[in-house]
């Protein structure tokens, strides 16, 4: 009997007649993306950041990378449609927020990556977040024995590759049926909420990133370098700020581009104005007072 219940998400039983079709429409993430393609203005978030750190030892520093973090786990609070995946052409609503980001081990072509993933309730201080980046990436770098999803790889790698694909065919039978053990789950970082990826962090704009077909993760955030570019002002003049880009790919069957397109919005105004954050009983109405937003 195919089952409803799975370890990681609740069924969403009233959904609209639409949407409950779609999956069967759109049968994969594949055929299902959506691409956004999104410019922040960061002079404030970079005023913030020099503010925060001033008197804080090298590592210890909070980053754009933590900020992005908590905004997104706060937007996915406050948005929690965008906190859904698809599996076995059901819609499911996730019980915890996860994130999910590589880990290099250092900055050249040979060093060795391996993924991470931190587990949030959307309520977190930037601070909070920084310290669970900082354990899970010091924990990565340092460890003597590598983690479960680097475990697993190592694993299977050296097996004939027919046997390679019926173990990952396998999966996603079980994954198709619910079936997927917890432990399976809370050892491959597909299986969360979203994937991060700074590519500004080696100096070059935000990629459109693919959707996995495996695990659960219904939207990819890459995001960008920091550059001068030139934005019209409140008085019609054109000055130059410094911005950078964010590049959104979605499974559109976890929920429309009319939510998707507010959700941005409030990610958008986190990431500029970080003071936002504090307040852990922030709504959506302080966030954005006005949507659509006025001409």
């Amino acid at each position: 009997m195919v089952l409803k219940r799975r370890p990681d998400g609740t069924y969403v039983r009233d959904l609209p007649p639409l949407r409950r079709v779609v999956p069967h429409v759109m049968r994969t993430r594949t055929e299902s993306i959506v691409y956004f393609q999104q410019r922040i203005e960061v002079d404030g978030l970079l005023a913030w950041l020099d503010a925060t750190n001033a008197d804080r030892s090298r590592g210890e520093r909070v980053t754009l990378f933590h900020v992005f973090l908590t905004s997104i786990a706060r937007t996915m609070r406050l948005r929690p449609e965008t906190n859904r995946f698809v599996a076995g052409r059901r819609t499911y609503q996730r019980e915890d927020i996860s994130i999910s980001f590589v880990v290099k081990q250092g900055m050249s072509d040979e060093a060795e990556e391996s993924e991470a993933r931190i587990v949030l309730t959307g309520t977190e201080s930037v601070e909070d977040v920084r310290r669970l980046v900082d354990d899970v990436v010091h924990r990565e770098r340092a460890a003597v024995e590598r983690g479960g999803d680097d475990r697993l790889v190592d694993f299977f790698s050296s097996w004939p590759r027919p046997v390679l694909a019926g173990v990952a065919g396998g999966i996603r039978w079980l994954d198709y049926h619910n079936l997927v053990p917890r432990a399976l789950v809370e050892a491959i970082p597909l299986y969360t909420s979203v994937y991060v990826v700074h590519a500004g962090s080696i100096g070059i704009d935000p990629p459109f990133h693919h959707l996995y077909e495996m695990g659960t993760a219904s939207a990819f955030v890459s995001i960008g370098k920091v550059a001068p570019q030139p934005v019209v002002d409140d008085s019609g003049a054109v000055v130059a700020r410094r911005c950078l880009d964010v590049v959104y790919t979605l499974d559109e069957r976890a929920a429309d581009g009319f939510y998707f397109a507010k959700t941005a919005e409030v990610i958008r105004r986190l990431v500029a104005e970080p003071d936002l954050l504090a307040d852990p009983a922030l709504t959506v109405e302080q966030v954005v007072p006005v949507w659509p937003p006025r001409r």
